[in-house]
């Protein structure tokens, strides 16, 4: 089960991206679902998860065209909200050649959610199942969402992105937390930049009562701390064109595999594998790959 963002985004391709005060001409132009919650929502249910999404759009065009993979998959989006007070979600994303890019978000319905939206989340959950959540949904939302989740049973798994500095207490009492390395950064106060920074910042985010932290280091790859240690995964090596949306199918798949009964290395192997194939194709959502794709590219022989 997802409660997050759903946005429309507008990918503009461009040499390099723009420092402040710089302008930088797009070599092109293309709008693709997105939104954090709605990607990780498709990244799971490519995955192999029965997934269900919780959010509000605009009654507006914008909203057919955000939710057209989400639909076209098997999500179940019975319990989305429209609101006529604000558009649709939108995300503008410039992406080099490298597959860097930088996101600037405009939440729109996404800062509507409230009351209607958590009420079908507490008739929703049930004992042992994953919620995933975001921080591009107003922050009292993801509190509230993590005491009906705990108040049930069901396990959290928090994406803190965008990250702030100061977060509630409580959005560090979830199962599993999985900033990349500059939303540690932000988390924690130091540098990450490599896996003994990573591995250092996921031991705190522990000490701070998560359950396990993963830090994802991008082609670098993963780090996770549980009760048990320190471990880390390396990236996997793929020729990679576009980055925009990789966490967010780790994440997905991350989801799906632990509630398909994977042991947590497993499916975080399963995961990284998942997030680098999303490397080598253009956009967010278009880019997720099936489980059968994933097993026939990375299974052992």
């Amino acid at each position: 089960m997802v409660l997050g963002s759903i946005n429309l985004d507008l990918i503009a391709k461009v040499a390099q991206v723009p420092r402040p005060g710089e302008t930088a001409l797009a070599e092109s132009l293309s709008m693709s679902p997105g939104g954090k919650g709605a990607n990780q929502a498709l990244a799971a249910r490519r995955m192999g998860a029965e997934t269900v999404m919780l959010g509000m759009v605009g009654e507006d065009a914008f909203a057919m065209q955000a939710l057209k993979f989400l639909r076209q998959d098997g999500v179940d989006l019975s319990h989305i909200g429209v609101t006529r007070e604000a558009s649709t979600g939108l995300a503008l994303i410039s992406v080099e050649a490298s597959g860097q890019n930088a996101i600037t978000v405009a939440p729109g319905a996404n800062a509507a959610i409230g009351a209607d939206v958590l009420e079908a989340l507490a008739h929703l959950l049930k004992p042992k199942d994953w919620l995933l959540l975001q921080c591009e949904i107003p922050l009292d939302v993801v509190e509230r969402a993590i005491r009906i989740a705990k108040g049930v049973k069901a396990r959290v798994m928090l994406d803190p992105a965008p990250a702030e500095a100061r977060l509630p207490r409580s959005f560090f009492q979830v199962d599993v937390m999985t900033p990349n390395q500059i939303e540690a950064e932000t988390l924690i106060g130091h540098p990450v930049t490599d896996v003994r920074s990573a591995k250092a910042a996921a031991r705190q985010l522990r000490s701070r009562g998560v359950e396990v932290a993963v830090v994802k280091l991008g082609d670098q790859g993963v780090v996770w701390a549980t009760g048990h240690g320190l471990f880390y995964l390396p990236g996997e090596p793929v020729a990679a064109i576009d980055a925009v949306g990789a966490g967010d199918a780790f994440q997905g798949a991350l989801a799906a595999r632990l509630a398909a009964g994977d042991g947590l290395a497993e499916a975080i192997r399963w995961a990284n594998h998942a997030a680098a194939l999303s490397t080598t194709r253009h956009g967010a959502q278009p880019s997720y790959p099936y489980w059968e794709e994933v097993w026939n590219t990375f299974s052992p022989a």
